[in-house]
């Protein structure tokens, strides 16, 4: 074998891994190339909180109020396999997909904003 017929091997191999990446409906194709999903957002005013508090590992804690559970409940079953941002005191307290439907009303906020602490200061 050549080096010029090992090069052209080696662009063809290369051309041929790129169109399989691009072709829709192999396996992970379309996510390389798709818009980003939007999220669905869902606003949660502090007057929802019940209770937080921040555990000794830094994770911040809320515990929404019957109404805040019933609303958290209803927007997870309607959006299914959607994702979703939840937003409380101008801040991104959550991002994920919903594989559930969130009946606890508990949030789990992990590195919490030092503005989204301020405004919980009444309930920790």
């Amino acid at each position: 074998m050549n080096i010029k017929n090992g090069l052209s091997g080696l662009v063809t191999a290369a051309a041929f891994s790129v169109c399989l990446l691009a072709v829709p409906g192999i396996s992970g194709a379309e996510t390389l190339w798709d818009e980003p999903r939007a999220f669905v957002e869902f606003s949660v005013p502090v007057e929802r909180v019940e209770k937080a508090s921040i555990s000794e590992d830094g994770l911040l804690w809320i515990v929404l109020d019957d109404q805040g559970r019933t609303e958290l409940h209803e927007m997870t079953r309607a959006n299914l396999g959607q994702p979703v941002q939840i937003v409380m005191a101008c801040q991104v307290v959550l991002r994920f997909t919903v594989t559930t439907e969130l009946e606890s009303g508990r949030l789990r906020v992990q590195n919490p904003h030092q503005g989204l602490i301020e405004a919980l200061e009444a309930f920790l």
